[in-house]
């Protein structure tokens, strides 16, 4: 009748993921004493700490077995690797060796993995000793831990040994360390892999992909995508998500349109991608359409979700809708109020951003860097100079954030708005980074407009030693000097134009979205279908402009 009992319970365990239920199996446990069973025990723990995801409370049976024994050291192990708390897994294992305890193959599997996920490369090289004495280091999947730990922890040379000392790679193993060289930067060894591979499966090309995407090769990407016979919704989202990374975000959207052509049902997070590339060239119509596809397949908006539609409404133009979602949303991280304090603040809409972000922090919510540079932006754009001192004063002494560029660059634009230029330029002159184009730009903008004539050669100096292709601040700064009759100077300055600004500079890009789709146009673009008609209508309103002395 105990062996049914016991049987009986496990069998509840293996079904069941509640917590409240799960505590109510304890309880009757405790009560028949069944928790003396130390496999049963260990089953409980594996239960709350695996299924429910309740690693705390999994602690707490666990302190109740009494002879815990290698199976529930493990388990509790494995508990805080799914609770993404690897530190504690790795502790957790310390205790265990002090106790005396062996380890099996899965304890070494996840304290790797623990290893791995906090880049604790020297704590997994004792692991790796641990291995070799027990004699688990023809363990395939040991191995493939190994391999996976010293590639994140960029040792490249103590993977690729580890690869070609084992006596038979599996397609685990090959993928691994082609991750390995991409991460490092290494591609050409990550490629000569991939073309060595005996066998491939879809996520060795995913692997590729990913790869080729994280440094920038979307084009070598896509080529490989292309070639693909069986694509999984891993391989959709590698690709469009590496098209958004290179700044080619309609090729991202048109993608993900033939991705749900295809009958692939996309997930939260490349929804969350194609969301940002709608962001990332204001394409409202396109996001609007996702919302829609949202609603209508009944997806739920989780934090991330909802944190990208807002983000997106916010920079495609459309605040009112972006702050309708923000304030209907359940909850929010710090992400979601950057997004709306950005949003609010790149609108105009400066005091409303600073009063949210008020809100924010009665809420008991710490800033972070990004939360900086929006309240700074909306000081810059609503005069508010002593606020915006303020905020950057207590950047540092309040939340231990240094100051980045960007931070300096929002002060010195406050500051030079506001006629400030002395202090300005002594924020410049104060700052732990040379200047760059961005803010000499805004500082000599601000001179030009409030009739600051009087440069100093810090500047020019610091204008040499930029490499740009933007001329605009050159431009300034030569302005200035020929108001003041510094003819010696403007030379200078135009000569420096002629040696750091190329004569065909990289062309950008301008894009338009019309009827759901995005078009782009370089300069001197005549790759459009309808480009003769467009031309005649930017003529036709160049000559209107002129006439109605516009021009």
């Amino acid at each position: 009748a105990a062996k049914r009992g016991v049987a009986r319970i496990l069998s509840l365990l293996q079904s069941c993921n509640s917590t409240p239920i799960l505590k109510q199996i304890h309880a009757h446990v405790i009560t028949t004493g069944q928790i003396q069973d130390n496999f049963l025990a260990t089953k409980l723990v594996e239960s709350f700490a695996v299924a429910a995801r309740n690693v705390n409370y999994a602690h707490r049976i666990f302190y109740q077995i009494g002879s815990p024994d290698s199976y529930s050291w493990t388990t509790m192990i494995r508990g805080y690797c799914e609770a993404k708390t690897p530190e504690k897994a790795i502790h957790f294992y310390a205790r265990m060796r002090s106790k005396g305890v062996e380890e099996n193959r899965f304890t070494f599997l996840f304290v790797l993995k623990a290893c791995a996920m906090k880049m604790r490369i020297v704590e997994g090289k004792m692991v790796h000793g641990k291995v070799l004495k027990l004699g688990f280091d023809c363990d395939a999947f040991i191995n493939n831990a190994l391999i996976n730990l010293y590639s994140k922890c960029q040792d490249i040379r103590s993977a690729r040994k580890l690869f070609d000392e084992m006596p038979l790679n599996n397609v685990v193993t090959w993928n691994t360390l082609i991750t390995a060289c991409f991460n490092c930067g290494d591609l050409e060894n990550a490629r000569k892999l991939f073309d060595e591979m005996p066998e491939r499966n879809v996520d060795s090309w995913n692997a590729v992909i990913a790869g080729y995407c994280k440094l920038g090769e979307a084009h070598v990407a896509r080529t490989l995508f292309d070639e693909m016979e069986e694509r999984d919704l891993v391989s959709w989202a590698s690709m469009i998500s590496g098209y958004v990374r290179c700044g080619v975000a309609p090729k991202a959207l048109k993608l993900f349109k033939e991705m749900l052509l295809a009958g692939i049902s996309p997930d939260n997070m490349t929804i969350t991608t194609a969301l940002s590339a709608c962001a990332q060239i204001g394409a409202l119509d396109i996001g609007k359409w996702i919302h829609a596809h949202i609603n209508q397949h009944k997806i739920p908006i989780d934090v991330h979700l909802g944190t990208a539609l807002v983000d997106m409404y916010a920079k495609c133009g459309d605040i009112s809708i972006a702050m309708h979602l923000f304030f209907d949303m359940p909850s929010r991280n710090i992400c979601t109020w950057n997004a709306v304090l950005s949003g609010l603040s790149f609108h105009g809409h400066g005091f409303s951003a600073l009063e949210l972000f008020k809100e924010m922090e009665s809420l008991g919510l710490a800033p972070n860097d990004v939360t900086f540079v929006a309240v700074l932006s909306a000081c810059s754009h609503v005069g508010a100079i002593d606020e915006g001192r303020r905020q950057f004063d207590r950047m540092e002494r309040e939340f231990s954030i240094v100051p980045k560029i960007e931070h300096y660059g929002c002060m010195v634009d406050i500051l030079s708005r506001g006629g400030l230029i002395d202090e300005a330029k002594e924020l410049i002159k104060s700052m732990p980074m040379e200047p760059n184009i961005v803010i000499l730009g805004s500082f000599l903008s601000a001179c030009k407009i409030h009739g600051f004539l009087e440069i100093d050669s810090d500047v020019v100096s610091d204008l040499r030693n930029l490499v740009s292709e933007d001329g605009g601040a050159y431009v300034l700064l030569s302005n200035i000097f020929a108001a003041r009759s510094d003819w010696g100077s403007v030379g200078t300055v135009r000569k420096l134009i002629r040696e750091i600004v190329p004569e065909k500079k990289t062309p950008g890009y301008s894009s338009i979205e019309l009827n759901s789709v995005v078009h782009e146009f370089l300069v001197e673009d005549r790759s459009h279908p309808k480009w003769r008609e467009i031309n005649d209508i930017l003529t036709g309103l160049k000559s209107v402009s002129e006439t109605e002395d516009y021009a």
